[in-house]
């Protein structure tokens, strides 16, 4: 079936912070007291829910505290890197050729939702988004029940929809969802080694005008 609609995510994708995220979790492990870690150990234990990889990355079980000082640590660090990130390079690009052919386009994010929008809002790209959803709970251990209300809210099956994601979550939600998916990866700058989304059988593309590519057909989906 013909894709009618995108779905982006927007940490790692439309964002370009994934260097900022990971500087930022370098860190807080050392502000912390844990060892240091590198971009590649990063990339390598890189998962889904967060505090599980604070504990691949620890080496160890965390208790409820560490875990707390670690996401606290995290956020003031994140803040910081933050300042320094912009909109991947050709994510206005992407976004304004896929409007241009008529079709729709969501933002999708477990970024908390109000912060998103005030984000997004600020980058000027608001108006290619039917919809913009961020997290608004607690339930941040897996991306598929926000993209399943998402394409409820969107009133789309889910045939006609393809993910723009950057991480293995986003494909499993896609999976899991019914929907076709397609990775960026950043390379230095990508949250997993990119071995761990080519295993997963979904194409993996290094720009968001490619992503753009295979959502039009130019490749196979």
């Amino acid at each position: 079936m013909t894709v009618r609609h995108i779905v982006w995510d927007w940490n790692g994708t439309i964002l370009g912070d994934g260097g900022a995220l990971i500087a930022a979790t370098v860190d807080a492990l050392v502000a912390c007291g844990f060892p240091a870690i590198t971009r590649a150990d990063y990339q390598r234990h890189h998962c889904q829910p967060i505090p599980l990889f604070y504990e691949r990355l620890a080496g160890r079980a965390l208790d409820a505290g560490e875990q707390q000082r670690l996401d606290e640590c995290f956020r003031v660090a994140y803040a910081r890197h933050r300042r320094t990130a912009a909109l991947t390079a050709d994510a206005s690009a992407a976004l304004r050729r896929w409007a241009a052919t008529g079709a729709t386009q969501s933002l999708l994010s477990m970024y908390p939702h109000t912060e998103l929008v005030a984000l997004v809002t600020a980058a000027g790209i608001g108006r290619y988004f039917v919809r913009v959803d961020g997290s608004v709970g607690a339930d941040l251990a897996s991306k598929a029940p926000h993209l399943a209300r998402h394409l409820q809210r969107l009133g789309l099956a889910a045939e006609q929809v393809v993910l723009v994601g950057d991480s293995v979550d986003d494909a499993l939600a896609a999976r899991e969802c019914g929907l076709r998916c397609v990775i960026y990866h950043a390379g230095d700058d990508a949250l997993h080694a990119r071995e761990h989304v080519t295993a997963l059988g979904v194409p993996v593309v290094s720009s968001l005008q490619a992503a753009v590519d295979v959502a039009l057909g130019d490749h196979r989906i």
